[in-house]
C-alpha cells in the first residue's frame, strides 16, 4: 500500500493591540498572533480546486469561481507561477476565527494556503516571499491592507509594524492575557478604511499630529506590554478607542461591550481591527482573566480569553 503525504499549514490569527487605521497613514501598530487560526491542508491535483467549510467550495473545471474564494484563488495562482510550477493543487481549509470580525480571518487563510501549496509542490518560502504572495489575496479582500494582518500570520508573536518595514518582534518574559468579545456584526474592512481616510481630507493638520501621536502611544504600549504595565498599557487601549470612536469607527454595540468591559474591571478596551462590527478587545487585570470572562458570559457576552502564542504559519506532513 502506498503511503500518501499530505502536507499541513496553520497561521495564526491577530489582535490589533494599538494603531489600527493610523498605520495604513504611517504610524505604528503594535499587534499580536493568538491562539486561534486557520489550518489548510494541501496536495497534488491535476487542477485548482479549493474546499472550504465556511465558505463553500469551488474546482475551475467545474463553476465559476463565487467571489468568497476568489482572493484564495489567485493567492494560489500567484504561488503556483513564483515557484515556476504548472500542476494543480487541492486546498481543503478550515478556521475557528468568524470572518469579517477584525481577528485577522482572511489573512490566516492566505498565509496557511500560500505555505501549504509551495510546500506540497517541495518549494520552500521564505517569510518575505509568504508574506508578498499572501498579500495578493489581502488586496482583493481589503482593498488598501497595511500588511500587519499577514505579517502576524507569518512572523506569529507580538510585532511592532510599520508599512515598509520589517517587523519588529516584542519578547515577553510572561503571558499576557486578553479577552476577546465578538458583537456578532460583521463589516468591511475596505469600507472602514475609506471612511477614516476621509477624515484627512477635512482635518488634515489634526488627522496629521494624530497619527504622530498614534506613533508615539504606540512605542509606550509596547514597551508597556513588555514590562507588564497593564495599567499603562490600558489607559492607553482607552485613549485610542476614544480617538477611532470619535472618527466614527465604533458602533454602538461596540461601545457597549466596551462599557460592560470596563464594568466588569478590566483596565482597558477598544475595537479591534477595522470597526464598524466585529470584535472589542478587553484587558483584565493580572490572574483576573477567566473571572471577568465569565462574568461577561453570563450577561449574554461571546467573550473567549486568548493567549499570545508565539508561532507563526507552522507546515507539517502527515502520512496517510
Amino acid at each position: 500500500m502506498k503511503l500518501i503525504l499530505k502536507i499541513f499549514a496553520k497561521a495564526p490569527g491577530k489582535i490589533i493591540i494599538t494603531g489600527e487605521h493610523f498605520v495604513v497613514h504611517g504610524s505604528l501598530a503594535l499587534a499580536t498572533a493568538i491562539d486561534k487560526g486557520a489550518l489548510v491542508q494541501a496536495e497534488a491535483f491535476e487542477d485548482i480546486e479549493i474546499l472550504s467549510k465556511a465558505l463553500g467550495s469551488y474546482s475551475s473545471k467545474k463553476r465559476q469561481v463565487p467571489l468568497s474564494l476568489k482572493p484564495t484563488l489567485e493567492a494560489i495562482k500567484a504561488t503556483l507561477e513564483f515557484i515556476g510550477e504548472k500542476k494543480g493543487v487541492r486546498v481543503m481549509i478550515d478556521s475557528d476565527l468568524p470572518v469579517s470580525s477584525g481577528l485577522g480571518s482572511s489573512s490566516a487563510v492566505a498565509v496557511a494556503t500560500v505555505a501549504a501549496v509551495a510546500s506540497t509542490l517541495d518549494h520552500e518560502l521564505s517569510p518575505e516571499e509568504m508574506v508578498n504572495l499572501a498579500m495578493v489575496s489581502e488586496r482583493i479582500t481589503h482593498g488598501r491592507p497595511s500588511g500587519i494582518d499577514v505579517n502576524v500570520a507569518v512572523y506569529g508573536g507580538v510585532i511592532l509594524f510599520k508599512i515598509g518595514e520589517k517587523p519588529r518582534q516584542i519578547k515577553l518574559d510572561k503571558d499576557v492575557e486578553f479577552i476577546v468579545c465578538h458583537s456578532g456584526i460583521e463589516h468591511r474592512t475596505s469600507k472602514m478604511v475609506s471612511k477614516f481616510s476621509e477624515m484627512k481630507k477635512l482635518y488634515p493638520n489634526l488627522f496629521t499630529s494624530l497619527v504622530a501621536s498614534s506613533n508615539y502611544f504606540t512605542e509606550k504600549a509596547a514597551f508597556a506590554l513588555m514590562n507588564r504595565d497593564l495599567t499603562t498599557l490600558g489607559a492607553i487601549m482607552n485613549f485610542f478607542h476614544s480617538v477611532l470612536s470619535n472618527f466614527g469607527m465604533s458602533t454602538r454595540e461596540l461601545d457597549q461591550l466596551i462599557e460592560k468591559a470596563l464594568e466588569a474591571g478590566c483596565i482597558g478596551a477598544k475595537l479591534t481591527g477595522a470597526g464598524g462590527g466585529g470584535c472589542i478587545i478587553a484587558l483584565p487585570k493580572s490572574g483576573e482573566a477567566r473571572v471577568v470572562a465569565e462574568s461577561l458570559k453570563r450577561k449574554g457576552i461571546d467573550a473567549s480569553i486568548v493567549k499570545l502564542p508565539l508561532e507563526g504559519v507552522k507546515v507539517w506532513q502527515e502520512k496517510s
